[in-house]
């Protein structure tokens, strides 16, 4: 079984294990992503890249698949809805200050990753700019996802980041309690 093989073979026992842990969803994207969509690829998958959004799913999760290797990025809920709030609420410079600000703080992209895929495919009219590898610009797609568990949750966290409302709507939405991102 070759490398890409193995990693789509491997998929569900992933996905069941995170699920022990309740979390709200969790989300395929990165090349392998891509790759089920149906999009070329310049190589093949070098890893599998999953977000996992719950208070429990514990790191340990991601060295168990090392031979994948597995790119776990895992989200508590409410950090997770703030940025959906974030993109929702706040003006446009002061929501990409705080993601690139979470980037540099903890030399890592998944803040601006999560809002990519909170956003869908216009997450470049929001502002947010293409991550850089080794200085380049990465041209690939970072909103290309594949939800491998809680969809539902998933969709209504993503439409409420994707409706702008500014911070004039967050205080009407405030005074009738529509403010707070709440699954149904």
């Amino acid at each position: 079984m070759d490398g890409l093989q193995a990693k789509l073979a491997i998929l569900p026992q992933i996905t069941q294990e995170i699920e022990r842990y309740h979390p709200q969803a969790v989300v395929l994207f990165g090349s392998l992503a891509r790759h089920l969509q149906g999009m070329a690829l310049d190589h093949a998958p070098a890893d599998i890249d999953i977000l996992a959004v719950g208070d429990n799913v514990p790191a340990t999760i991601a060295s168990k698949y090392a031979a994948m290797p597995l790119e776990l990025h895992r989200f508590r809920v409410h950090a997770f809805v703030a940025i959906a709030r974030s993109l929702r609420y706040d003006p446009k410079p002061l929501a990409l200050t705080r993601l690139y600000g979470n980037q540099l703080a903890h030399q890592h992209a998944r803040s601006v990753i999560a809002a990519c895929l909170l956003l869908g495919p216009d997450y470049r009219a929001f502002g947010i700019e293409q991550i850089e590898v080794d200085s380049l610009e990465d041209d690939r797609d970072y909103s290309v996802h594949h939800v491998l568990s809680g969809g539902r949750w998933w969709r209504q966290i993503s439409l409420f980041a994707r409706e702008r409302r500014g911070p004039v709507k967050r205080f009407s939405d405030k005074i009738v309690g529509l403010d707070r991102f709440v699954a149904r």
